[in-house]
């Protein structure tokens, strides 16, 4: 079953790689903005570079629901069929975890990136 792991683990993956993509956009706009190499108000830089991250945030936080869904599926199958042993539910359980952990911690962190610039201008 550590094959049937890569589909659901890629899907989440590519979400990550789209939030990281957008929060790097968000905030090379806004430090373009910042030192005048476009000519934006503050403020609308600001509330691009926010609506930016939140809507990257957003990928990420309803990416892990789905990715939750189909390894905690892949999981009960395993178990169920028993061509796993205990070792590698736990594994896939394991890893689960691990990938949610990581989704949110980026998630509080690109949170605290969108507070420091509500609070910068």
């Amino acid at each position: 079953y550590s094959e049937k792991m890569y589909v659901p683990e890629t899907l989440l993956i590519g979400w990550f790689n789209l939030s990281a993509i957008v929060t790097a956009s968000s905030l090379i706009f806004y430090n373009m903005a910042r030192k005048g190499s476009l000519k934006v108000y503050p403020s609308l830089a600001k509330f691009i570079a926010i609506g930016l991250i939140l809507i990257s945030t957003l990928y990420m936080i309803f990416s892990l629901g789905p990715y939750y869904n189909r390894m905690k599926y892949l999981a009960k199958a395993c178990d169920r069929v028993k061509k796993c042993d205990s070792e590698q539910v736990e594994h896939i359980n394991t890893i689960t975890n691990i990938y949610l952990l990581f989704g949110g911690i980026t998630a509080i962190i690109q949170l605290l990136i969108t507070y420091l610039i509500i609070m910068t201008v």
